[in-house]
């Protein structure tokens, strides 16, 4: 019988601006491992939960702590979200109220999707809050992010584009061809797995579709909601943490897109997990766990055993 390296220790809720959130902080049981720098689990969306992410990725709670928190409005933190809440910035802050909450120093910040936005906002605002950035399968500009789904979207066979594209058109998303045309476009480029996982079940119902419409749209081939100009590329090169982007061979957040991002910051990784989609985690989750793994011994861990530089 397995033998449990790691407990819930805290859970609760967290004072945000418009609301609370509801957070998880899980710790190993092993007292060295307890004191390395946090892994904090950013999900998804618009409108997400980290749950789906913590089922997925909870082995890591065995040699340093995880924490996950869900957004405010999303699944553990229910609130009514006005638009003047739906910002980037706000978002960007909940992280930070997160830590002094639980009176951690720095942590290593993984956001998947929509969660890099607020990795990367949140790094460039409180780079001694960071250990260490894993952009996973990131949104980091709203326009490459459509032009790249609409690259692959030339990809499926000519009746699915007409599909999509005309029900798009005259706001028939929820006819039958275009339910079918997009789940083709969904196990070739979110999940490829014959059997969707229960963490992408698990997300995918827990999650608040008014965010996500508001704040994006009604597909990943559009965007008009409060997001549709939102860029981080040209502020990339201000990141300084160690930092790693990962994506799937198949995924929306595309190979060519994360190569270029990694050029943008000095010394940071790239990853590509074969065979994967979007749902890079569980799609590819031994190859995907053993790079993150690689990247927080090698590059956050060796990072933070090295003295301090002398101040000049």
């Amino acid at each position: 019988m397995a033998i449990n390296k790691h407990s819930l220790e805290r859970a609760g809720m967290c004072k945000v601006d418009g609301g609370e959130v509801g957070y998880r902080y899980y710790e190993p049981h092993n007292e060295a491992y307890k004191k390395r720098a946090p892994l904090m689990l950013i999900h998804g969306g618009p409108g997400g939960s980290h749950i789906g992410m913590y089922d997925a990725l909870n082995k890591l709670a065995d040699t340093r702590p995880v924490i996950g928190y869900d957004q405010l409005g999303s699944y553990l933190s229910p609130a009514k979200v006005t638009t003047s809440l739906m910002q980037v910035e706000r978002f960007a802050e909940e992280p930070r109220y997160l830590l002094d909450h639980l009176n951690v120093d720095k942590a290593v910040l993984l956001g998947h999707s929509w969660g890099g936005v607020i990795i990367g906002e949140f790094a460039l605002k409180y780079p001694d809050r960071v250990a260490g950035l894993v952009f996973s399968a990131p949104l980091l500009s709203t326009q490459r992010w459509v032009d790249d789904c609409n690259g692959l979207l030339a990809q499926l066979p000519l009746e699915m584009q007409k599909t999509i594209r005309e029900c798009e058109a005259n706001g028939t998303t929820d006819s039958d061809a275009y339910k079918a045309a997009d789940e083709f476009f969904g196990k070739r480029h979110f999940c490829r797995a014959s059997r969707k996982p229960s963490s992408v079940a698990a997300s995918a119902k827990r999650s608040n579709r008014e965010i996500y419409n508001k704040m994006w749209g009604p597909s990943e081939f559009t965007h008009s909601g409060t997001l549709g100009d939102y860029d981080l590329f040209p502020r990339l090169n201000q990141i300084t943490a160690p930092t790693m982007f990962i994506c799937g061979e198949y995924d929306t957040a595309t190979p060519a897109t994360m190569k270029d991002a990694q050029a943008e910051v000095q010394g940071a990784k790239l990853h590509v997990v074969p065979n994967a989609g979007h749902a890079c985690i569980t799609d590819g989750y031994k190859n995907y766990t053993t790079a993150l793994k690689s990247f927080l011994k090698d590059d956050v861990d060796a990072q933070a055993a090295k003295p301090p530089a002398p101040k000049l």
